[in-house]
């Protein structure tokens, strides 16, 4: 019986610090992932990102808002995207999942 009561605790403990580590790594990858679409596409890539949101990879998150050029003064310009990630659940103590935005920039010249 006590061994049942300290299981409970334990798990939701074991739960909450896989869920700190999923969302630390789930973080890093969509950022790199958005940066990675946004060069893709100001490399020249049909100049545009792929209709799932990304340019060659496998997110299937939405842009927040459609990437945006922004003229240099020197020439070129500058593409800027934003993402919306809506992360997944594995603790009760976070029922909703974890939700953020990421940021990418190149320049295009």
């Amino acid at each position: 019986m006590e061994s049942a009561l300290t299981l409970i605790p334990l798990l939701i403990l074991f739960l909450t610090v896989g869920q700190v580590c999923l969302s630390v790594y789930s973080r890093t990858l969509s950022a790199v992932g958005t940066q990675g679409a946004i060069a893709y596409a100001a490399m020249g890539s049909s100049g545009s990102i792929a209709p799932n949101g990304s340019a060659g990879g496998s997110f299937n998150q939405g842009w927040r808002t459609p990437p945006q050029a922004l003229p240099l003064p020197g020439g070129g310009s500058l593409l800027i995207g934003e993402r919306e990630i809506k992360g997944t659940s594995i603790t009760p103590l976070l029922p909703q999942g974890d939700s953020y935005t990421t940021d990418g920039v190149a320049v295009q010249e």
